[in-house]
């Protein structure tokens, strides 16, 4: 190189048919359950509490993130679980149920992950 000219590879977004495994920094979503972009977050519970559906689909996974400020850190499971019902006990349990709109999302949601999983489609 000339100059003293150094170069850096660059995050873009991926386009569409592009592999995009590494492009979670430019906002696209990541299949990673430690990312902040995990694809499939199914709600936010608090700033530091999420509940996720697990990249198998084989079960629902309550976060917590490890840091705080926000920006730092990583998503780690506390929580791992099948039934509707054991997912609103664990959740209540750890204080995360205190908005009404978080249990109305959770209780919207079927009673097995069997039954959620065979209703979305992600790409594997």
């Amino acid at each position: 190189m000339s100059g003293g000219q150094i170069k850096t590879p660059v995050r873009r977004q991926a386009q569409p048919g592009q592999d995009n495994r590494f492009a979670t920094a430019a906002g696209v979503p990541s299949h990673r359950e430690k990312d902040d972009s995990y694809r499939s977050v199914i709600v936010r519970l608090a700033p530091r509490w999420r509940v996720i559906l697990c990249k198998d689909r084989a079960q629902w996974i309550i976060q917590h993130r490890t840091a705080d400020p926000l920006h730092r850190g990583v998503w780690r499971g506390q929580s791992y679980l099948t039934t509707k019902d054991s997912l609103i006990r664990a959740c209540a349990r750890i204080g995360c149920l205190s908005g009404s709109s978080q249990l109305l999302l959770l209780d919207a949601l079927p009673s097995t992950i069997r039954e959620y999983a065979a209703q979305i489609e992600l790409p594997r």
